[in-house]
């Protein structure tokens, strides 16, 4: 079993069936399929997802690519979309080391799996991971917190309550976080309180980005950022991260950066 590192321990990757029914959307698919005649002159043939977990958004994409690629660091969530999703090709690797041997048309990295590249050392390695990966002409789009949002705006709670209730699965959250504001790194500390079962508790540890940071890191590993919004909806703003008013169970809704970028 690959050891899982303290910073994003959690209920929903020891039990990934779970995450599908805490979040039973998957938000970037639209905005990803929306992207390719945006940012490509061709639909793509092939995709790499980093940071898989449970395949899902893979699967999504599937519907129109024909050879879908994931890796993720957690066995757990690579057998689990085995399990489940038995025609894509799933690797568990490391984001910052894993080597595929070939190259892709288009590769993602969503569900702040690039947040937990804490270090500009682990940042760094997984840009160069994206590059490895990518031919001239490929198109990547990834997501990272905002250090905006977060430091300057209204992003950051202190305290986060989410309730979840499906036939399958009831539970209540409550998530306390904590900000290193001169490191930019975002602690969650969450408790479960599940029906029928004793309480489980969550750590995560997520690095904040601001938009220079993000597109000088992608252009260091030979990509062209061709465009970064706060949004989903490709609406240009000052990227200051506005917060809506609907709550989420995540924390994360308006927080975030998406970033496009083609590899030169």
């Amino acid at each position: 079993m690959t050891s899982v590192r303290a910073e994003f321990r959690s209920l929903l990757y020891s039990e990934p069936r779970l995450y599908e029914l805490v979040f039973p959307d998957d938000p970037v698919t639209d905005m990803v399929n929306a992207a390719i005649p945006r940012y490509l002159t061709a639909p793509p043939r092939s995709m790499l997802d980093v940071g898989c977990g449970t395949a899902r958004h893979l699967e999504a994409m599937s519907a129109t690519i024909p050879d879908c690629w994931g890796v993720d660091l957690l066995e757990t969530n690579i057998a689990y979309a085995r399990s489940v999703r038995p025609r894509l090709t799933l690797h568990v690797g490391d984001m910052r080391t894993v080597r595929l041997g070939r190259r892709f048309d288009l590769i993602t990295c969503f569900g702040n799996a690039l947040s937990y590249a804490l270090t500009d050392d682990d940042l760094g390695r997984t840009m160069d991971t994206f590059a490895a990966h990518a031919r001239a002409g490929t198109l990547l789009v990834l997501d990272v917190l905002n250090a905006r949002s977060y430091l300057d705006g209204d992003g950051f709670r202190g305290r986060i309550e989410g309730s979840v209730e499906t036939p399958e699965f009831k539970a209540t959250s409550v998530s306390i976080h904590t900000l290193d504001r001169a490191a930019r790194i975002l602690t969650r500390i969450r408790t479960w309180r599940i029906e029928g079962r004793a309480n489980v508790e969550d750590d995560a540890r997520y690095r904040l980005l601001h938009p220079e940071e993000l597109k000088r890191q992608l252009e260091v590993a030979g990509f062209e950022c061709l465009d970064v919004f706060d949004n989903r909806e490709f609406a240009p703003t000052d990227l200051g991260g506005r917060v809506p008013a609907v709550a989420d169970l995540a924390g994360m809704r308006g927080r975030k950066l998406y970033a496009f970028a083609r590899r030169r």
